[in-house]
C-alpha cells in the first residue's frame, strides 16, 4: 500500500477515537429481547379537552390492559365466536360508548328524504348509511315506522314502471326492518319485477321466517285460525243438533198426542202445546242452548245411537265453548297488552317522548320484565346510570331474573367497573341454572371482560363455554370487530315466557268468557254453567235406558209417518197403511192402493230434494239427515272452517302495521279449499241419495 494513503487512514482513525461524539452509526446495533423493558420514556400526553356535554366518554382502559396495537383482520364468515387457540391474543381496545341519539337518527332520516325529493343521490347515500349507522350504534332491531314509508314508497316506483328504484328502496326497508315480514315480500315483489324469480322466492321465505319470529304476527295469524275453529265448532255443533231434531219433530208430536192429559183433545192443540212446551225456555230467557237442550231432550228417543253419540259431542261442544274461548285468547292475545309494550320497547323504535311517557308511567309497583325492558333501552341510548337503576329496581322486583344480573354486569362493564362486572356474571351464571341462553351470555360477556383484565386463557375458556351453551343465540349478536357499546357486549333480553305471562294475565279472557255464557244461557250463566252442562248429558243418557219401555214411534220406511203401536198395532218398519197396501194384497181397494204408492213416491221425491239442497247449501247439511251424522259433522265443519277464514280475511285481531300479501294468501287457500270440499261432499251426497 502507498505511504500516503496508510497515512491519511491513521489520520481518520486517530480522529475517530479522538472525538466519539461527533460520529453516529447510521444503523443502530442490535438489541436483545430482554432490553425492550428499558424503552425511551414517552412525552407527556397533551392536556385533554373534555367532551362536549351531549357526547359520551370512552370507557378509559384497564391498568392491566395491554398497549394498543394495529387491529387483527377480521375472520372469515362463519367462524366460531371465540378467538382459535392458535391464533395470538388481540390487545383488549377501548368500548366506545354511545355517541349518536334518536335526534340525530331521525335528522338523518329527514336529511335522506329531503335529499331523495331534490333528486340528490349523493347525498341520500350519504343519509343512508349515517342512518343505519345510527340504528345500529343505538342497537335498534327494527325501525318499522321508517321501513313502511320505504314499502309504500316501493309501491310507487312499481306503479311508475321503475324497477331499480323499486329495488333500492325495497332492500333498504329489509335494512331498516329485518324481523317485519311485509318488507320481505315488497322485496320479492321488486325482485320479480327485475325478473329474479329465484331471489324472489327466497324473499318470501325470509318474510316466512320473520313472520315466525315475530309473536304479534305468529299470535294474530294464531287468533285467525283459532276463531275460525271455533266458529266452525260452533255451527257444525248446532246442524248437527238441530237437523236431526227437527226431522224427528213429527215423531215427538205424534206420541205427544197419546199423553193422557192431552190425550182427549185434537191433534192440532196437542201440537201447539207441545210446541209451547219447546219454546218455554226461550219465553223464560234461559237463551239459544237451554232452547237447543229442551229440542234435544224431546227428541232424543227418536235418534240412532249414531245421532245420540253424535248430539252428545255437540252438546259437549256448545257447553266447552266458553272456556275453550278463554283459554284460546289467552294463548293469542297480544296487541293492547303489557306484553306488547315490553317487545315493543325491546325489539323495536321507541322515540325519547315515549320513553320518558313509559318512565312517568310506571306507578308504585311496574313488573320486572317492563322495568328491565326499559333498562335496555335506556343502556342502549347511553343513559347507565339510568340503566343501572332500573335493573336494580328489577332485580328487587324478582330476585330470580338471572338475565337481569347479566345486563347489570354490562352496565358496569361500560362504566369501568370491571370487579362489580364479574361478580354480576358469575351471579348470572349460579342463578340461571339450567337457563343455557342466560348462562352462555354470562360466559360470553365474561370472556370480554378477560380480555380487559389480560386473562386470556380465561377469556378463550369462557369464550369456548359460551359457544356450547348459546351458540345459535350468540351469533350474529355479538362482535369481536365493533366496539361500540350495543355491539362489543351482549344483553339478554326478557325471556319469552315472562312476556307471554304478562298477555296472560290481561282480562279480555275472562270478560270473553263470561260474555259466550250470557249469550248461550242468559241470565242461568256463571255458577249454573258447569251444573247444567253434566244435568243435561245426564238426562240424555238416562232417557236412553228408560226409552225402550216407553215404546216410541218411528217413521215407516216407505212413507215417513209415524210406526205406532198405539194407533195402529203397528210393530215393524212399515206403518199400518204401508202393511195393509204393500204386505197384505186385497185388503184394500185399488184406488186407495194407486194414492198410498203415490204418497210414497212423494215422500221418497221430497225426501231427496231435501237432502240434495241441504248438500248444495250447507254442504254436510244432507248427510247429517241421510243417517250419516260423522262426515256430515266433518263436513260442516271444515266448509264453516274456511268460510270463516275468509270471512275474517282482515283478521280477528290484526297487527298494527297488517301485510296485505299475507291477507290475502289466507282467501287464496281458504277458498278453494272450501269449494274443493264442498264438491266432494255434493257428489258423495249425490251418489247415496241416487235412486
Amino acid at each position: 500500500m502507498p505511504s500516503g494513503t496508510t497515512a491519511a487512514t491513521a489520520l481518520v482513525a486517530l480522529l475517530g477515537l479522538a472525538l466519539p461524539g461527533l460520529a453516529r452509526p447510521q444503523v443502530a446495533p442490535p438489541r436483545l429481547i430482554e432490553d425492550d423493558d428499558q424503552e425511551e420514556p414517552a412525552p407527556p400526553p397533551a392536556p385533554a379537552t373534555p367532551p362536549p356535554a351531549h357526547e359520551a366518554v370512552a370507557v378509559p382502559p384497564s391498568v392491566h390492559e395491554p398497549a394498543p396495537a394495529v387491529q387483527a383482520p377480521a375472520p372469515p364468515a362463519g367462524a366460531p365466536i371465540g378467538p382459535p387457540a392458535s391464533r395470538s391474543p388481540e390487545p383488549a381496545r377501548k368500548v366506545v360508548l354511545v355517541q349518536t341519539s334518536w335526534a340525530k337518527l331521525v335528522q338523518a332520516w329527514d336529511t335522506r328524504r329531503r335529499a331523495l325529493h331534490e333528486g340528490d343521490p349523493a347525498g341520500a347515500d350519504a343519509a343512508q348509511k349515517t342512518l343505519l349507522s345510527a340504528q345500529r350504534e343505538l342497537g335498534i332491531e327494527n325501525l318499522v315506522p321508517f321501513a313502511a314509508a320505504e314499502v309504500r314508497a316501493v309501491a310507487r316506483a312499481l306503479a311508475s314502471n321503475l324497477p331499480a328504484e323499486a329495488l333500492s328502496r325495497a332492500e333498504v326497508a329489509v335494512s331498516l326492518a329485518p324481523d317485519w315480514p311485509e318488507a320481505h315480500l315488497v322485496r320479492a315483489r321488486a325482485l320479480l319485477s327485475t325478473g329474479g324469480a329465484g331471489a324472489a322466492l327466497g324473499a318470501v321465505a325470509d318474510a316466512a321466517a320473520a313472520a315466525w319470529r315475530d309473536p304479534q304476527s305468529v299470535r294474530a295469524l294464531q287468533g285467525d285460525l283459532l276463531a275460525a275453529l271455533g266458529a266452525a265448532l260452533a255451527a257444525a255443533s248446532l246442524l248437527t243438533l238441530l237437523l236431526p231434531a227437527l226431522a224427528r219433530l213429527r215423531l215427538f208430536l205424534h206420541d205427544f198426542h197419546h199423553l193422557p192429559l192431552v190425550r182427549g183433545a185434537p191433534r192440532a192443540q196437542a201440537a201447539l202445546v207441545a210446541l209451547a212446551l219447546l219454546a218455554a225456555p226461550a219465553a223464560l230467557g234461559l237463551g239459544p242452548l237451554a232452547v237447543i237442550a229442551a229440542l234435544s231432550l224431546c227428541t232424543w228417543l227418536y235418534l240412532s245411537l249414531r245421532e245420540r253419540l253424535m248430539a252428545s259431542a255437540a252438546l259437549a261442544v256448545l257447553f266447552l265453548l266458553p272456556w275453550a274461548a278463554e283459554r284460546a285468547v289467552r294463548l293469542v292475545i297480544w296487541t293492547g297488552t303489557p306484553a306488547e309494550r315490553v317487545y315493543r320497547i325491546e325489539h323495536g323504535a321507541l322515540s325519547d317522548e315515549e320513553a320518558a311517557a313509559y318512565l312517568k308511567g310506571l306507578g308504585e309497583s311496574p313488573s320486572e320484565p317492563l322495568l328491565a325492558a326499559l333498562g335496555c333501552h335506556l343502556k342502549r341510548r347511553g343513559d347507565l346510570d339510568g340503566a343501572l337503576r332500573l335493573y336494580r329496581a328489577a332485580e328487587t322486583a324478582d330476585p330470580h331474573a338471572a338475565e337481569v344480573l347479566v345486563n347489570v354486569g354490562n352496565v358496569l362493564f361500560l362504566k369501568d367497573d370491571l370487579d362489580g362486572a364479574r361478580a354480576a356474571y358469575l351471579a348470572a351464571q349460579d342463578r340461571a341454572e339450567g337457563d343455557l341462553v342466560v348462562r352462555g351470555t354470562a360466559a360470553y360477556d365474561l370472556s370480554k371482560l378477560f380480555v380487559r383484565t389480560a386473562e386470556m386463557e380465561k377469556s378463550s375458556a369462557a369464550r369456548a363455554n359460551a359457544e356450547q351453551m348459546a351458540g345459535a343465540f350468540l351469533a350474529g349478536r355479538g362482535s369481536d370487530e365493533d366496539f361500540s357499546a350495543n355491539r362489543y357486549l351482549v344483553d339478554v333480553p326478557v325471556p319469552a315466557a315472562k312476556v307471554a305471562a304478562l298477555a296472560a294475565g290481561d282480562p279480555a279472557p275472562a270478560a270473553l268468557r263470561a260474555w259466550l255464557e250470557g249469550l248461550l244461557l242468559r241470565s242461568a250463566a256463571g255458577a249454573v254453567w258447569p251444573w247444567a252442562a253434566t244435568g243435561v248429558l245426564a238426562a240424555l243418557w238416562l232417557l236412553s235406558l228408560v226409552g225402550p219401555g216407553l215404546d216410541p214411534s218411528h217413521s215407516c220406511f216407505r212413507c215417513g209417518r209415524p210406526v205406532c203401536r198405539r194407533c195402529d198395532a203397528a210393530t215393524g218398519r212399515s206403518c199400518g197403511q204401508c202393511v195393509n197396501v204393500f204386505e197384505r194384497r186385497g185388503v184394500v181397494e185399488v184406488r186407495d192402493q194407486l194414492r198410498k204408492e203415490r204418497q210414497v213416491r212423494r215422500h221418497a221425491f221430497w225426501a231427496r230434494r231435501i237432502a240434495r239442497a241441504l248438500a248444495l247449501l250447507l254442504g254436510g247439511g244432507g248427510h247429517l239427515l241421510a243417517d250419516a251424522p260423522l262426515r256430515g259433522a266433518l263436513i260442516v265443519g271444515a266448509l264453516a272452517f274456511c268460510a270463516f277464514l275468509v270471512w275474517f280475511w282482515p283478521g280477528v285481531a290484526p297487527p298494527p302495521n297488517p301485510s296485505s300479501l299475507a291477507l290475502a294468501a289466507k282467501i287464496l287457500v281458504a277458498a278453494p279449499l272450501g269449494l274443493v270440499i264442498w264438491a266432494l261432499a255434493v257428489r258423495d251426497l249425490f251418489r247415496r241419495t241416487g235412486g
